[in-house]
């Protein structure tokens, strides 16, 4: 409460502050005087570079273009495998890796191997796995088209 009253300039005794100025603001110093006029934090001269076709924009767009391009045959490639396949080829290499880890540390590897020789069981069962759920999805879409075609034909047979 004090502080409201305080900011008006009255006191609870009803008397009147009188407010003092505030420091002087300085003024802002001329671009010429700023450190960055004056080159601080900047670095001078340019690195020693060739100038020629690789150093262009254009050659730089068709390298970035190029690497996209790989990069999306192999997205192509991620999404038209089957899933079992994908799965089991991830694990192969994962297992393969961790086989090559162990060796060089001089660990045992049998059960590694083990594992590597387990992926193709797994693999099996997935690939049975994923035909059982798109056989369910294709029998599903089958129904839904045939009920509509049921609806389709209760509505001409009504107008």
């Amino acid at each position: 409460m004090l502080r409201i009253l305080l900011n008006r300039g009255i006191l609870k005794n009803g008397s009147v502050i009188r407010f003092l100025a505030t420091k002087a603001k300085r003024p802002e110093p001329k671009f010429t005087q700023s450190a960055a006029f004056q080159g601080k934090g900047r670095q001078f001269g340019l690195p020693n570079t060739e100038i020629g076709y690789e150093s262009t924009d254009s050659y730089n767009n068709k390298k970035i273009f190029s690497a996209l391009g790989k990069n999306l045959q192999i997205l192509d490639e991620i999404w038209s495998t089957p899933p079992h396949i994908l799965t089991a080829n991830l694990e192969r290499r994962m297992l393969r890796e961790q086989i090559k880890e162990a060796e060089k540390k001089g660990l045992s590897t049998a059960l590694l191997k083990a594992q590597l020789e387990y992926v193709d069981v797994k693999e099996e069962a997935l690939r049975i796995q994923f035909e059982q759920r798109k056989d369910a999805e294709e029998k599903k879409k089958a129904r839904n088209r045939a009920e509509t075609r049921e609806v389709a034909s209760a509505v001409v047979s009504s107008i």
